[in-house]
């Protein structure tokens, strides 16, 4: 399909043979970005029931949320009092939010004054990070300025999961002591807002995956 059936090929038969071709790769691309579009949720599941398992009459050292999209953190808040003595790291906060506004948006029930004096030393914000790279870099800095921490949790909504784990695969690279366990809130794939989301994550991990097959730390960091 792709080379030269005859010798000596006319212009009609090349032109054919191209967009043979041409609709050929397009057919496969379709097919991969459907495949994984049902996929990422699969995976999250997959990872929840890990996760659970891990963490089955023990706690993570580490609780980090990667922000983007409602429930997340609020999933996090409430993980926080399931394992007392996990750091929170809730990376992508937006520049003008605080823990106390944070905790209102949440609607905790006691006050959020209490909630500071009693959680507020576990809890740690970044500002900084802007994607889920940078999501994943400042995750690995936080957790390598506690020597304790080694099984780290990540929270995210479901769909993400997948090109978390791949950048968090990338990233971590030999620092083998760290575990990673990943956590996905599920979303209603009937509501059509959740499933541009789902179609927009699979472009967003065909252009991230391009951006880590070229990574180089001694580059990059």
């Amino acid at each position: 399909m792709f080379t030269k059936k005859y010798i000596f090929e006319t212009k009609t038969t090349r032109t054919r043979r191209i967009v043979r071709s041409v609709l050929f790769l397009c057919f496969l691309s379709c097919l991969s970005f459907f495949i994984l579009a049902i996929y990422l949720p699969i995976y999250s599941q997959e990872q929840n029931e890990i996760a659970g398992q891990a963490f089955f009459g023990r706690s993570p050292d580490v609780i980090a949320v990667f922000t983007g999209d409602k429930g997340r953190i609020d999933h996090a808040l409430k993980l926080a009092q399931k394992y007392p003595t996990a750091k929170i790291f809730i990376t992508g906060v937006y520049a003008k939010n605080n823990l106390e506004i944070l905790l209102k948006q949440q609607g905790k029930n006691i006050s959020i004054e209490d909630y500071i004096e009693q959680e507020g030393h576990h809890i740690k914000l970044d500002y900084l990070a802007r994607n889920t790279v940078e999501n994943g870099l400042a995750t690995l800095n936080y957790i390598r300025k506690l020597p304790s921490a080694k099984m780290v949790l990540i929270i995210s909504s479901d769909y993400h999961m997948f090109r978390i784990s791949s950048i968090m695969d990338t990233l971590a690279g030999n620092e083998s002591q760290y575990e990673f366990y990943y956590e996905g809130l599920k979303s209603d794939y009937s509501k059509v807002n959740n499933i541009q989301k789902l179609i927009k994550e699979v472009y967003k991990f065909f252009k991230t995956s391009t951006f880590l097959f070229f990574w180089d730390p001694e580059v990059w960091l």
